[in-house]
């Protein structure tokens, strides 16, 4: 790691390696400058140093880089200064698109084709494939656009697709940079739509979803963060608005969806109402992706939405907008596929169906109860229908009617090709002219009980095909609107018998049930001087009544007032008993909750020196085993298996971090089996080694024996000469020997005399000597023997005075007695 006094030091260091060709170096002494703790506190030249280390990196394509470098720069400027990390995150940005636009130029002009041509792969994060690598080393020149994707497209997508993540990533918890992460987001969104990039747009929407979610959620290890402010939400709101509009251009609807889960998830926590130009919008697009998805139900209600949110605008558009939105809204709820009265065939089905649509219209603040017929109503109530189009009002009250004329068609079709020249209402055609083909047909179940086909195709000729009719047969069966069965053998529509009957029973109820009106509305106005006289007795006999109980009622009042007075005082007692007991349970709940905070403060500070103790075992542990793990690495590099094994598979790990990881037992049992692996190898090395020994002993004590044999002829020959001449050299040394010692005898016999004559002498005086000391020997020991015998005898009497006095004792201790 670089040193740099200061960090202008480190700009004119990158700028001499950059000069020589070493990119690489100039980053690594840019970033040393940024996670350096000397440099921890902000000055204008840390931003030249950031804004100079991202170029490196976007010329480069490191993504992890400037990854890393942009967390580094944000602890330094984010207490002081966080303009600054605005500008430094847009200037990357901006960076990384031109990147792009260049890369991908110089890809259109290297293939000759479009960039949307290039963009056929699926997942940028994909990697590449040992047999697509080699198909592609040894493809020709047909494979030049997949180089070339391979080469420049995909790692330019791939870089600046990782550059926006990582800006996101950045400030997911930055309320100060809340609106550069709105216009991060909106570029993302961008990229994604330009480069029609789906799966990269579904991983951006987890994305934010992931970070609104942990911004929001209460977390303990967070109590200090801040819940987010209205603005704050009104961003992330405005964002999701973005994300839905990009999810219905690339025609995700599923991410569309749960889009719109997401905004029903911010409106909940919203305090203040957000935008009514947003939410218009919004109900726009909800609009869009529930009419995709068929439900045609909760598109009307998103529509009606729509209409009455734009009415509610401070710049309300103009009245023929409005007139527009008010017809589309009626014709979405016609278009509505109507439901059957009477729901007996499939309950479980109905249920599942009912609680999905009642928690559809609950997340999106519809009515519980959302149904056709309620929303049919609602528009009339609140002028809806009045607004829109003569047309289609008309077309409204002929379809909607009581009772449907056979030449409904005929009615309906001016109407319908007039509709069908606004370009916004054309995609309810088809819905309405099926809507006419059914009230057609439930007309004449009513009045028919058979129908033959051909008066059904020239009634509805002009509305659907034959096989459009035989498709709308069916789906009104199953859904009970129709009971007819199609007859081909005899050309006819029939009736079931039960469902006949059903029907008749039906409408014979309705009707009945009519006529008991009217009729009760016809006696009525027949007797209605009878009804008048008898109202008059009645009100005289009332007013009679009252005078006369007048005087007692007020009696009744009076005592009435005395007992609600009791009554009163009553309750102000019970109240006054009832608040001191409300008091006095709310001071020992007060103690017991004082009582709990103690206890938790307790548990938390015991809480607290457990973590702390296991935290410095863990540290101490790992501390132990990074030491172990050291030792390890040092060893399992000394080993020769380790460099064996390393080079054929890479399977022996000597990194010290990687090392320390690992559990002790299993890191214990690894070096085990190498070591073992080390003993058989030198095992196996010094066997090699023996043989290979023995094979050169051999070979050598081969090739020396000739050469032995020879030698030792040639030593036994010289050893004989030897042997001959030490023997005459010996016999000659031993004669020389004996004549010398017969003289030497000779010499020493002249002195014979005088010697033994010393001998003598010298024996007797040492005899003499001999004596005298035996005889002082002899009369020591005669001393000692009668010192020895007078000791015994003083011992012998000292011992019998000792017994006399013993036993003269025991005589007195008798007489005592």
């Amino acid at each position: 790691m670089q040193h740099f006094a200061k960090p202008e030091n480190a700009l004119k260091r990158a700028d001499e390696l950059c000069a020589v060709g070493q990119k690489e170096a100039a980053m690594v002494a840019l970033h040393d400058v940024l996670s350096s703790k000397r440099h921890r506190l902000w000055q204008p030249a840390s931003e030249e140093v950031m804004i100079r280390f991202l170029d490196l990196c976007v010329e480069q394509r490191k993504s992890k880089a400037a990854k890393d470098g942009l967390i580094q720069y944000r602890l330094i400027c984010q207490q002081v200064n966080v303009a600054s990390m605005e500008t430094v995150l847009r200037h990357f940005m901006t960076l990384s698109e031109e990147a792009t636009k260049g890369a991908l130029e110089l890809a259109e002009k290297m293939i000759g084709d479009r960039v949307n041509n290039l963009l056929d792969f699926d997942d940028l994060e994909a990697e590449e494939t040992p047999e697509s690598l080699m198909l592609a080393t040894i493809g020709g020149s047909g494979d030049s656009k997949k180089r070339t994707d391979r080469q420049i497209v995909t790692p330019t997508l791939k870089f600046l697709w990782e550059s926006f993540r990582t800006v996101l990533d950045i400030l997911r918890h930055n309320v100060k940079l809340e609106e550069l992460y709105r216009d991060a987001a909106s570029k993302a969104f961008g990229f994604c739509l330009k480069y029609k990039r789906g799966v990269e747009f579904r991983r951006l929407c987890e994305l934010l979803r992931n970070h609104i979610t942990s911004q929001t959620k209460l977390d303990p290890k967070w109590k200090d963060r801040e819940p987010p402010t209205p603005e704050s939400l009104q961003i992330h709101l405005e964002t999701r608005f973005a994300q839905l509009s990009t999810a219905i251009e690339l025609e995700l609807w599923q991410e569309a969806y749960r889009t719109v889960e997401d905004v029903h998830l911010l409106l909940q926590q919203m305090k203040k109402p957000p935008k009514p130009s947003s939410m218009a919008a919004y109900h726009s697009q909800l609009a869009l992706v529930f009419w995709v998805a068929d439900n045609k139900l909760f598109h009307a209600y998103a529509v009606s939405m729509l209409h009455s949110t734009s009415r509610s605008l401070k710049a309300p558009p103009p009245a023929s907008e409005l007139q527009l939105l008010a017809s589309r809204a009626v014709l979405a709820a016609m278009a509505i596929p109507p439901s059957s009265p009477v729901v007996d065939v499939n309950l479980l089905e109905y249920d599942l169906e009912h609680e999905k649509t009642k928690r559809m219209a609950q997340m999106l603040s519809f009515p519980a109860t959302a149904s056709r017929a309620a929303l049919l109503s609602d528009l009339s109530s609140k002028g809806v229908m009045a607004a829109a189009n003569p047309k289609v009002r008309e077309l409204h009250s002929l379809i909607e009617s009581a009772v449907t004329p056979f030449d409904l068609a005929e009615r309906c079709r001016p109407i319908l090709a007039e509709l069908r020249e606004t370009p916004s209402l054309v995609q309810y055609d088809v819905p309405l002219r099926r809507l006419i083909a059914l009230r057609m047909l439930q007309q004449m179940e009513r009045v028919y009980l058979t129908i033959r086909l051909d008066h059904v195709k020239s009634a509805i000729k002009d509305l659907l095909t034959w096989p459009e009719v035989e498709s709308l047969l069916v789906w009104a069966v199953k859904r009970d609107l129709l009971s007819l069965r199609i007859d081909y053998k005899s050309g006819r529509l029939n009736q079931q018998p039960s469902q006949t009957d059903a029907v008749a029973s039906g409408e014979v109820r309705d009707s009945l049930y009519q006529f008991a009106l009217a009729m009760d509305a016809v006696a009525e106005k027949l007797r209605a001087g009878d009804i008048e006289k008898r109202k008059k007795e009645v009100r005289a006999e009332l007013y009679g009544s009252f005078e006369a109980g007048m005087e007692e009622e007020h009696q009744k009042i009076l005592s009435r007032r005395l007992i609600i007075e009791r009554r009163k005082e009553e309750a102000e007692r019970v109240a006054m008993e009832e608040k001191k007991e409300k008091q006095r349970l709310r001071a020992e709940a007060k103690e017991k909750e004082e009582a709990e905070e103690r206890e938790r403060v307790m548990a938390e500070a015991r809480r607290r020196e457990k973590e702390r103790i296991e935290r410095e075992r863990a540290e101490e542990e790992a501390a132990q085993m990074r030491k172990l793990a050291e030792q390890m690495a040092e060893q399992r590099k000394a080993m020769k298996v380790t460099k064996k094994k390393g080079g054929e598979t890479g399977k022996v790990e000597t990194d010290v971090d990687k090392l320390a990881e690992k559990d002790r037992n299993e890191l214990m049992r690894e070096q085990r089996e190498l070591m073992m692996d080390e003993r058989t190898e030198f095992e196996k090395r010094l066997e090699s080694m023996g043989k290979r020994h023995d094979h050169l002993e051999r070979a050598r004590r081969e090739e020396e024996r000739p050469l032995l044999e020879k030698l030792w002829e040639e030593q036994q020959e010289e050893d004989r000469k030897a042997h001959a001449e030490h023997v005459v050299l010996l016999a000659k040394q031993m004669k020389e020997t004996r004549a010398h010692g017969l003289r030497e005898k000779a010499r020493f016999l002249r002195m014979k005399d005088a010697a033994d004559s010393f001998v003598a002498r010298v024996m007797a005086i040492r005899n003499e000597a001999h004596k005298a000391v035996l005889e002082a020997w002899r009369e020591e020991q005669a001393k000692r023997a009668e010192m020895a015998r007078r000791e015994a005898e003083a011992e012998a009497e000292r011992e019998a005075a000792r017994e006399a006095a013993l036993e003269a004792a025991r005589r007195e201790a008798e007489e005592e007695e």
